[in-house]
């Protein structure tokens, strides 16, 4: 696996506060996206907010990313 010089930068950010509190601001930006796609009729819209939930719950895999880059120490 190629070498992620930035996850050694992101460690403080698994402080387990820290991140519950992201995590919680992902989950709601997650739910509003869904209201978004439920409320329209516009294709374009229901693609963007899908693209939105995809690249959020990306993010939501990034406390595993860094502990195994860590890991790999």
């Amino acid at each position: 696996m190629k070498e992620k010089p930035w996850l050694k930068r992101l460690v403080p950010m698994t402080n387990q506060m820290l991140w519950e509190a992201f995590d919680d601001m992902l989950n709601y930006s997650i739910e509003l996206q869904r209201k978004q796609m439920e409320q329209t009729d516009n294709a374009v819209e229901i693609y963007r907010a899908q693209g939105s939930i995809q690249s959020l719950k990306r993010l939501k895999l990034l406390k595993e990313e860094i502990q195994n880059a860590q890991a790999q120490k």
